[in-house]
């Protein structure tokens, strides 16, 4: 059950790909104002994870929310108020970080 101040909450999150269990079981909160780490070896399901919340992977068991809101039915109201950007993006490799902030700006 999700509270006032809850941002994220995830409830024995599940996600199957066939007989292999990507996810099992993951609980966790997230509050307004907490800055949280999601860290972990490869193969731990940290991306599985996040495309979950995306509502790009739906989930084969449990419960997600973001803002109070299901993660896959209420994607798109979500999206509106969240960005992502995966580590391994490459928009423009010739251009430092920085470089690509002052393209945005302009």
């Amino acid at each position: 059950m999700t509270t006032n101040n809850v941002v994220l909450h995830l409830d024995h999150l599940q996600k199957t790909f066939g007989k292999f269990k990507a996810l099992k079981n993951v609980t966790f909160d997230v509050n307004q104002g907490e800055v949280f780490g999601f860290i972990g070896p490869n193969g731990a399901g940290k991306s599985t994870t996040i495309r979950t919340l995306l509502g790009i992977l739906k989930r084969t068991a449990g419960e997600a929310t973001i803002f109070g809101e299901d993660v896959w039915t209420d994607r798109v109201s979500i999206h509106k108020r969240i960005a992502y950007v995966p580590g391994d993006v490459y928009l423009w490799p010739n251009l430092t970080g920085g470089e690509i902030i002052d393209l945005f700006l302009k």
